[in-house]
């Protein structure tokens, strides 16, 4: 069996109907947009005699076979950033209805079930990302500040409570872009993702002394923006040194007082390390603050520390027994970005499929996977539900 790759292509055009004017795609969490698309997927579900649910948070589930015992998950999310790309999300729960659908043209008899989902606001800030999967799972920590930040969505506390729902499934399976270029670079077909990204974050400020930008000469200056450049090469030769697959940014600067005629005075920025190993990230981050307190008036504070997460090694090996039986060149990676995945790891078997997507684009009006590549990962995807499904019989 293989999924009807046009019916899969022509499914992703119709959902991509559904988005708000402007450049892009644009369906953000919790508004009518991203409504709108769970309902298209329940309608679609309904047309195919596929089975359909809703938690209370508005996750929604497609499924098809045996009712009573623990089946095979796949999905993702249907919510985009604000002018984002047709692909993000959307591809992995098309993907999976497109399975569902060619399950049962061809009469598969199966003796677990097979279910879609499409987790809520995982692109979503208000209550942090992956919300939909992370509260299916039990895993949310119902702290002060998320109770405070609740009171800005359509959700209470006890429908939060009321979605999980992660003990009906002993595995999860989510395909998506790569949204980076390896694979592309490396003539791959598929990624097969080992692990999700720890991260590590400093908030760091440089000190200087604003002075007049005309009358203060060059080598007087306390200039706190010039330190910042000689911090962020270090930092940048300090993760090049650790090597792959660590990686580090500073993508969120301010400069104080910001004017063209004022030598900076202060200097605000968020550096931020992601790896599989948080000893190493620590590391990385130890060595920068050692040098920045070193040479440089800086102040430097902790701020988020998450952990990487090892998905499981049964996919893992499952989805390269299918590349290898398709004679698909494949790469086994980590993810840089979270995704669903990494919330499902928690309570069950989880892995991730990767395409290439053009140039790495994403979260962009300009994100763009070949018609090919989507196929080729459909398709190892359905395999290694196929092979899941046989494995836990």
């Amino acid at each position: 069996m293989k999924i009807n790759h046009q019916r899969l292509m022509d499914l992703l055009d119709e959902l991509n109907q559904i988005t708000s004017e402007g450049e892009g795609i644009t369906r953000l969490a919790y508004t009518e947009q991203e409504q709108a698309a769970l309902d298209w997927f329940i309608e679609k579900c309904e047309q195919h005699s596929i089975r359909t649910h809703r938690d209370a948070i508005g996750n929604v589930f497609g499924t098809i076979g045996p009712e009573a015992e623990k089946g095979v998950l796949i999905g993702s999310h249907l919510d985009t950033v604000k002018n984002g790309g047709k692909y993000d999300g959307a591809l992995g729960v098309v993907a999976g209805l497109e399975i569902l659908i060619t399950l049962l043209e061809n009469g598969a008899q199966l003796e677990k079930p097979v279910t879609v989902v499409s987790f809520r606001g995982e692109e979503a800030n208000i209550l942090g990302g992956t919300f939909g999967s992370r509260a299916f799972c039990g895993t949310i920590e119902f702290d002060e500040d998320f109770i405070k930040r609740m009171e800005s969505t359509p959700f209470s506390l006890q429908q939060v409570k009321e979605t999980v729902g992660a003990e009906r499934y002993s595995n999860y399976l989510e395909l998506h872009i790569e949204q980076g270029k390896k694979l592309e670079n490396n003539g791959a077909d598929i990624g097969v993702v080992h692990a999700i990204a720890g991260i590590k974050r400093l908030d760091v400020t440089v000190h200087g002394e604003a002075a007049h930008s005309g009358t203060m000469g060059m080598e007087e200056r306390n200039d706190a923006l010039i330190s910042t450049a000689k911090i962020l090469l270090e930092f940048e030769r300090l993760v090049k040194m650790y090597g792959e697959p660590n990686v580090g940014t500073v993508g969120e600067l301010y400069v104080h007082p910001n004017l063209p005629n004022v030598v900076p005075g202060r200097v605000d920025f968020t550096l931020e390390v992601r790896g599989t190993d948080l000893e190493t990230m620590r590391e990385i981050a130890e060595r920068f603050s050692d040098y920045a307190s070193t040479y440089h008036q800086v102040a430097i504070k902790p701020n988020i520390e998450k952990h990487p997460s090892d998905l499981s090694e049964k996919i893992v090996a499952t989805v390269e027994q299918v590349c290898k039986e398709a004679g698909m060149g494949y790469r086994v990676m980590m993810s840089g970005a979270n995704h669903d995945a990494n919330s499902l790891a928690a309570v069950m078997d989880s892995g991730i499929i990767f395409i290439p997507c053009v140039n790495g684009v994403s979260h962009n009006p300009n994100e763009c996977v070949e018609a090919a590549d989507i196929e080729k990962g459909a398709n190892v995807l359905f395999r290694s539900a196929l092979s899941l499904l046989k494995a836990s019989q």
